[in-house]
Formats: structure tokens, C-alpha cells, sequence
């Protein structure tokens, strides 16, 4: 038991410092989300159609998982895991237009509790309470700061809720106005000095 007590003392002596380091340390997380691409429909996958010269600049200093696989490849399902860390049967999402329990440890929840401000935008598909419901903060799974909508196929001029039920428009193509909004509140917490959790949700490209 000495023996045990030692060495429990001794790991906690030797990862304090790394550990506060870590704390110290606090990388920002920009998640960028987009909805139905498939990985052939991407310029450096080998597409010669399809130009996306800032993506492949991307994946040329980062890791593509190329035989990543999905159990349960539709919306809701997906975004439970990518929230959660869960596989659906045990997150309880399993098709579309269910809500993701509310007992779901998240992400958002996780970084708040480290002390980071927590961000969403765009489209979120887990509330199930109707794809034009708002979702007020309880239901936010962990996110403080929300311009989102449970789900839409119209990408133009569509609308949106922030911390009311009252229904706002992002201006033009809905990614760039998201993207607007995503650099002005990047742009808030760096001068802020504020770690942050930031969930770009781009609801297009979608079909079929």
C-alpha cells in the first residue's frame, strides 16, 4: 500500500508542472463543420472540377483520415458523436430530427469548465423540437454564444435565432455572413485575451 501511495504521489509531483503548462497554454479550437461532402468533391482528393485552393492548402500541413467511416452516416447521428465522443446507440441519437439528451456530456461543456468562452454557428440538428424551433440556452448543450438554427436547406438569406425567439436573416449567402460572424467573435475573445471553443456549422454543400 506504501508502495502505491508513493508512486500516486510521485506521478502527481511529475505531471503538476505539465499540467500547468497545458492550463498556460489553452490553443483556441476553431471546429469547421460542413454538411453532406463527400471527399471525392475536394480539389486535393484528386477532383480536377472542383477548385478549393484554400482546402488543399490546409491539407497539405494536416492529417487526412482517408478511410475514416461512419457507423450511422446521417445528420443527426454524426453530429451526436462529434459532440459527445459517443457512438449513436449509446448517445441515443440514431436517425435524424431526434434531440440529443440532455444528460450528453459535450464538448462545449467540457472546454467551458477549463474556462473557455464557447461558440456556435450555423446549423445545429439536435434540439428535435422541430426544424424551425428556437433553442433557448438550456438546450444549447454548453454553448454561450449561439447565431444557429436547428435546420434548413435554403443557404440564401435564411433565417437564424441568437439568445431570443425573435428570428434574424444572415445577409446574402448564408456561409459568408456566418463567416463574418465567426471572425468578429474570434476577433472579440483574442483582444479579450480568452481562450475559445468556436463550431462553424455550414449547412451547404447538402444535396442529394
Amino acid at each position: 500500500m506504501l508502495i502505491r501511495i508513493s508512486v500516486l504521489l510521485l506521478l502527481c509531483f511529475v505531471m503538476t508542472p505539465a499540467r500547468v503548462q497545458a492550463e498556460k497554454q489553452q490553443p483556441n479550437i476553431l471546429f469547421i463543420l460542413t454538411d453532406q461532402w463527400r471527399a471525392q468533391s475536394i480539389g486535393y482528393a484528386g477532383n480536377e472540377q472542383v477548385k478549393t485552393p484554400n482546402i488543399d492548402e490546409l491539407a497539405r500541413s494536416s492529417v487526412n483520415f482517408k478511410n475514416a467511416v461512419s457507423g450511422c452516416p446521417v445528420c443527426c447521428p454524426f453530429r451526436g458523436s462529434l459532440m459527445t465522443g459517443q457512438r449513436p446507440l449509446t448517445h441515443g441519437v440514431f436517425l435524424n430530427d431526434v434531440q440529443l439528451p440532455a444528460k450528453s456530456v459535450t464538448i462545449a461543456e467540457v472546454m467551458d469548465q477549463a474556462g473557455y468562452e464557447t461558440g456556435f454557428i450555423g446549423k445545429w440538428h439536435l434540439d428535435g423540437r422541430g426544424r424551425t424551433a428556437f433553442t433557448p440556452r438550456e438546450r444549447r448543450q454548453g454553448f454561450e454564444f449561439w447565431r444557429a438554427l436547428e435546420c434548413t436547406h435554403n443557404y440564401n438569406n435564411s433565417f437564424y435565432y441568437a439568445d431570443s425567439p425573435e428570428r434574424k436573416t444572415w445577409e446574402g449567402y448564408d456561409a459568408f455572413a456566418q463567416t463574418r460572424v465567426a471572425r468578429q467573435f474570434i476577433r472579440t475573445q483574442s483582444k479579450a485575451g480568452q481562450p475559445f471553443l468556436l463550431v462553424m456549422s455550414y449547412g451547404s454543400p447538402h444535396n442529394p
